[in-house]
């Protein structure tokens, strides 16, 4: 019998045989290695391209497990490196979470990871090269095969190679992440990943942190995904010193385009796509209690950001995020953070937009607010909505 190119056991000998290594770490990524291509192989619908697509996206993903593995042997020092005080944006995504980790990114203080870093961290990089390293152009070629350059994705969230990305990214080295069901129909994974305990997850991403900082620190580490409300008592746990964002937008704002981005998602690997809204609405209001009930047990290391104020002065509340977290910001870090928001400005006016309603996803306000009501009552959230 012809052996799928997505079964568990050919991706990893792809991986082995493109690295000549062996040490896979720790067992984290096994299990649902093995749920995942079981369900890509039998749920999934991917099409002939999706499959070739996936498979060059997991087989990345296993090199760079391996090779994060090797390297921590190759140079020794990796595992001395200190995470201090890093920032996780978090909180609803659509909500602002992409656009206020991209103005900490912009202080130049402040290290978060860049997307060709992510995909290929081996070997550390070198500040002295940090810009012009091949690796970069190498990730321009896997996002460009993958589909994460056309103009609709753009339109929903600007990938490039040289920005900033979400720790779901770094996630993909333990194949535990919310990414591989935000693209493909995988419903046995999705249940796994949604009761495993993560931390071993987390430990991982601290490891791939220390890595990547061990020949280019900065004062911190700012990071981004909406997926850590559901986990972060976890990510408190392995990060103890963390400072936390939450972002905070209206639902119904939130819903509709969530789906619709998840829709187009799954459009770059099968020619189906789900109906309705992806169980979203269930899964963000669950998401926010649980990131509520850890924000209420460590208040001091929260910061709310509110999409309507952000937007209306970015500035003033990246001040008052930095206010909370102790941390000085002088005129000539907010000259650079402006002139990213300038330059910022300029790609939006010119790039594609992201279009989308509410009733393609058979949502409405009546039902998000029997959901998320609580959520608006308990974080005072602003309404965005038609009279």
């Amino acid at each position: 019998m012809m052996t799928h190119p997505l079964e568990a056991q050919a991706l990893m000998n792809a991986a082995q045989d493109a690295t000549g290594l062996s040490d896979w770490g720790a067992d984290v990524f096994r299990e649902p290695l093995d749920v995942l291509s079981s369900d890509l192989i039998e749920h999934a619908d991917l099409n002939a391209l999706g499959i070739e697509r996936a498979k060059r996206r997991l087989v990345d993903n296993l090199k760079g497990r391996l090779a994060l593995t090797e390297d921590r042997k190759r140079f020794p020092g990796i595992a001395d490196e200190v995470i201090d005080k890093p920032i996780f944006v978090a909180g609803l995504p659509r909500a602002g979470s992409t656009f206020f980790h991209n103005l900490l990114a912009a202080d130049p203080v402040n290290r978060s990871p860049r997307m060709w870093e992510i995909m290929f961290p081996s070997p550390p990089p070198h500040e002295a090269t940090y810009t012009t390293d091949p690796r970069i152009e190498e990730c321009r070629d896997a996002l460009a095969f993958e589909g994460f350059l056309s103009p609709a994705m753009q339109g929903i969230h600007p990938y490039g190679a040289e920005r900033p990305e979400e720790c779901n990214f770094l996630w993909e080295m333990s194949l535990l992440t919310v990414n591989y069901p935000a693209w493909w129909n995988v419903p046995n994974y999705a249940k796994l990943l949604y009761s495993v305990d993560m931390k071993p997850v987390y430990q991982e991403q601290k490891q791939a942190l220390q890595h990547l900082q061990h020949r280019f620190k900065r004062d911190r580490w700012v990071l981004k995904t909406p997926a850590h409300d559901w986990w972060m008592a976890d990510l408190i746990d392995v990060f103890p010193d963390a400072g936390v964002v939450l972002c905070h937008r209206d639902p119904a704002k939130v819903l509709a385009s969530l789906s619709n981005n998840l829709a187009v998602n799954y459009g770059l690997f099968s020619d189906v796509t789900p109906t309705g809204s992806f169980g979203m609405l269930d899964r963000q209001s669950q998401s926010m209690k649980r990131a509520a009930d850890v924000r209420d047990a460590h208040p001091d290391q929260f910061f709310d950001a509110h999409y309507l104020q952000v937007q209306a002065d970015p500035l003033k509340e990246l001040r008052r995020c930095y206010e909370r977290f102790g941390i000085a910001f002088d005129e000539s870090r907010a000259a650079a953070v402006q002139s990213w928001m300038d330059l910022d400005r300029e790609a939006h006016a010119r790039g594609p937009k992201h279009a989308y309603t509410m009733e393609a996803f058979d949502l409405d306000y009546a039902g998000i607010d029997s959901v998320m009501g609580g959520y608006i009552r308990d974080f005072n959230v602003s309404l965005e909505r038609a009279a």
